[in-house]
């Protein structure tokens, strides 16, 4: 059966083209109704007067009723569209704000992260949530579920400072926050924790659990491995162990979802097989399977992949009960637009989209490959089941992981074939430490084992790791050829279905797209002329691209490197190349000078189009500004913050334009 011959695949599809085109085009839900209400009147209309199994115009009316309601349904999530939002009732200056810390998120460089729910405004309630910042040299004592009151201002999360650098404002925008503020000693206290959620239970489970996992033998690096897989917390992950992991291909591993999710439903369902003989046994062993896939979610603290995964894996069990396990697709489409319903935001989430692009494609293509060869060796078909499991999900996921990860790793395969076995006896063996642990009842030798077991899998991930020659890194993939893979990919497998003329000329179309794509980019910024000052806190750094040639000038390269690799990536460049910054460079037919700690103002023939301040000099800029009569001064993010102030008080006073990149970000000097 074709899946789009499932009536909940195309319900699903238009209710997620109507989320994307809400994301597209914020609207007020008011505005939303009027079509929704015209679509569900035509869908009555057709139901009523029309063979609706079969007229066309009862399709066309439950695509755009879905699409309505998936427009709605985003709408109504954007949380700045509600009338109690915050952002309605806020004064000038600073507001008193009383708040729920909702979750604590993984850390920067220099700030600890929590989500804070607002509970009111200036003695009004409010809602909506904003990002709260706690620097990382000081101890918050912050954890789920506390209460703060806060005097203050927000500020909107900053957009990227640097060219393709990840835009952590969208990123919150997603989850809806759009503003942050910084929380500092003697401008917030704590109230204490309010009334307990399920989510914010959840949490302090999974914090309690923690706790009790550090006080047991078990090795730091191992504990962070041990926490991620079982728990989703990757807070104390070991940033190399991490990278060791992506480079392996087994990254997956080590945030819960669909994997760990489906790896517990077999072990339910293999010790729960003996109430199947009961009367009505098939039945409790169902709703026994999803009470305890739900207790799991609990217990790893309710994150939005463990619940995709825990709902999606319900009705899997669900069509299992009911001896439907082909029908894989209608029981996806359900469930995703089930989650959906709840919560259309998700959709625009990494871990949805891989989530769902694996399953979909393990429904799909593994079906396929097992039809290609069936070995009659045992051994033989187990493993290959295994590797045609792994190489269906990779199938499915690796566009996305090209597009947001521009990394491929060649040894996937391996990973899979080893780590798998090792990931069920984990989690297997995980649950009852995790428990035994937090009843204070763990003991060392099992503590040991378990270590010890993680150990052994680190090492093999680390040993696939170090294989750098089977790791694609730096590949470039925009959203249009993100677009045109996936087409290919599709157009493939259809081709191996049935190799009919028609197919492989659509795929040698869907090739030649995506060739053409790929060269209209190359091309479009080969001819490209640009100077780009970067932005980095005690850094310095100019990137300039002639061609399909990047040069790095920087008095320090090494720290930048990264930012110029990314640059270099995107823009589909051959060659990197660093250089010391010059005293003094032309910005076209400009000269610019650059004046650093040693306070040494170079000598030009012209006046200086351009200053640039780095390194905190100490000058007289007043004179420097009539001497030279610049037409512009920055200052990048290598200066003291008190100077750049004072710098810019003098550049208004001389009437000459400021530019800071540590307020706007990156500046582009030259472009043609």
């Amino acid at each position: 059966m074709h899946p789009l011959d499932f009536i909940s695949v195309r319900v699903c599809l238009s209710f997620i083209a109507g989320i994307i085109l809400g994301w597209t085009f914020p609207t007020a839900p008011e505005v939303i109704l009027f079509p929704l209400v015209l679509s569900f009147a035509f869908l009555l209309l057709t139901f009523l007067f029309e063979n609706y199994r079969k007229g066309i115009l009862f399709g066309i009316a439950v695509a755009c009723t879905f699409l309505c309601l998936g427009f709605l349904s985003l709408s109504l999530s954007r949380s700045h569209f509600r009338p109690d939002h915050y952002s309605h009732a806020l004064q000038e200056g600073l507001n008193l704000w009383e708040v729920r810390v909702q979750e604590t998120l993984k850390a920067s460089g220099y700030y600890h992260k929590y989500l804070l729910e607002v509970n009111s405004l200036n003695g009004h309630i409010a809602s909506g949530c904003i990002l709260g910042l706690v620097e990382r040299t000081k101890t918050s004592g912050l954890s789920a579920h506390d209460r703060l009151l806060f005097r203050g201002k927000l500020t909107p999360i900053p957009p990227p400072s640097n060219p393709y650098q990840f835009a952590y404002d969208e990123y919150m925008e997603v989850r809806g926050v759009y503003d942050r503020v910084v929380l500092e000693e003697g401008n917030y206290i704590q109230l204490g924790p309010t009334g307990l959620s399920i989510r914010g239970m959840a949490l302090s489970l999974r914090e309690g659990i923690v706790k009790a996992l550090r006080a047991t033998s078990v090795g730091r690096e191992e504990l962070g491995v041990m926490q991620a897989i079982l728990l989703g917390e990757r807070n104390e992950l070991d940033p190399e162990v991490y990278q060791h992991y992506r480079d392996a291909g087994a990254a997956h591993i080590l945030a819960v979802s669909g994997l760990h999710i489906g790896i517990l439903l077999l072990l339910i369902r293999f010790f729960l097989r003996p109430l199947s003989a009961l009367r009505h046994g098939k039945t409790g062993i169902v709703l026994l399977t999803i009470i305890l896939i739900w207790a799991y979610a609990l217990f790893t603290g309710l994150s939005p992949s463990v619940v995709r995964a825990a709902a999606m894996f319900s009705f899997l069990s669900y069509a299992l009960f009911l001896n439907r396990p082909s029908n894989t697709v209608n029981i996806l489409a359900i469930s995703a637009l089930f989650i959906l319903m709840i919560e259309p935001r998700f959709f625009f989430q990494v871990g949805f989209q891989l989530s769902y692009a694996a399953v979909l494609a393990i429904a799909w293509i593994y079906p396929v490959l097992m039809r290609t060869w069936y070995p009659s060796n045992r051994f033989l078909r187990r493993l290959w089941k295994l590797t045609a499991v792994s190489l269906a999900a990779q199938m499915g996921v690796m566009p996305l992981c090209l597009y947001y990860f521009h990394q491929f790793p060649g040894l996937f395969l391996l990973s899979a074939i080893l780590l798998v076995p090792f990931l069920g006896l984990i989690i297997g063996l995980g649950i009852p430490v995790v428990i035994l642990a937090s009843l204070k009842s763990l003991p060392d030798l099992l503590a040991s084992v378990y270590s010890s077991l993680i150990g052994g899998m680190n090492n093999i991930v680390r040993s696939i790791a170090d294989q750098e020659a089977f790791v694609l890194r730096d590949i470039p993939l925009d959203k249009v050829s993100l677009l045109l893979l996936y087409l290919l990919l599709a157009l493939l497998v259809v081709s191996f279905q049935k190799p009919r003329f028609r197919n492989f000329l659509f795929l040698g179309m869907s090739v030649l797209c995506l060739q053409g794509w790929t060269f209209y980019q190359v091309e479009k910024y080969a001819g490209k002329q640009e100077i780009v000052l970067l932005h980095r806190v005690a850094g310095t750094g100019i990137l300039y691209q002639e061609g399909r040639n990047l040069q790095l000038l920087s008095p320090d390269p090494g720290p930048l490197k990264p930012m110029a690799e990314t640059f270099r990536m995107h823009r589909h460049l051959k060659t990197t190349s660093c250089q010391e910054l010059p005293y003094s460079f032309r910005v076209g037919d400009k000269p610019w000078i650059v004046i650093d700690s040693t306070g040494r103002v170079p000598k030009v023939s012209e006046h200086a189009s351009g200053v640039l301040l780095i390194q905190s000099p100490k000058v007289h800029l007043g004179r420097i500004l009539e001497e030279l009569k610049p037409q512009k001064v920055v200052a990048d993010g290598s200066n003291y913050l008190q100077y750049v102030n004072r710098w810019q008080k003098t550049c208004e006073a001389h009437g000459i334009p400021f530019y800071s990149t540590a307020k706007s970000g990156a500046l582009t000097l030259h472009q043609l």
